[in-house]
């Protein structure tokens, strides 16, 4: 099967930059394929590309999401850059989120 197949099925949508599912019960099923010892490291995959793709201001808009994402992945992470990365990404979720709460 091909994405146009599923696009035409009214699965999902594509435009020009996004591809997004039509229903949350979709992405759960999709989801659900993936083999469940590679889900931690698929959803941080997912959170390394909105990382690197989302403009400042949607990535500070969504840096909860972001971060739960690539804290799925944690564990996998060699690199001390890359860790230091998450953990100030971290601090900044919490701090959002304590502001938030006040």
């Amino acid at each position: 099967s091909s994405i146009e197949e599923f696009e035409g099925e009214g699965l999902f949508e594509v435009d020009d930059e996004e591809c997004r599912f039509m229903h949350d019960e979709i992405q759960s099923a999709a989801f659900e394929l993936i083999c469940p010892e590679q889900r931690d490291s698929f959803r941080g995959k997912i959170g390394s590309i909105l990382l690197r793709s989302l403009p400042p201001e949607e990535l500070e808009a969504s840096l909860f999401e972001v971060v739960s994402l690539l804290n799925c992945a944690a564990s996998n992470i060699t690199d001390d850059e890359e860790r230091d990365e998450l953990a100030r990404m971290n601090l900044r979720a919490g701090i959002k989120a304590s502001e938030n709460a006040a």
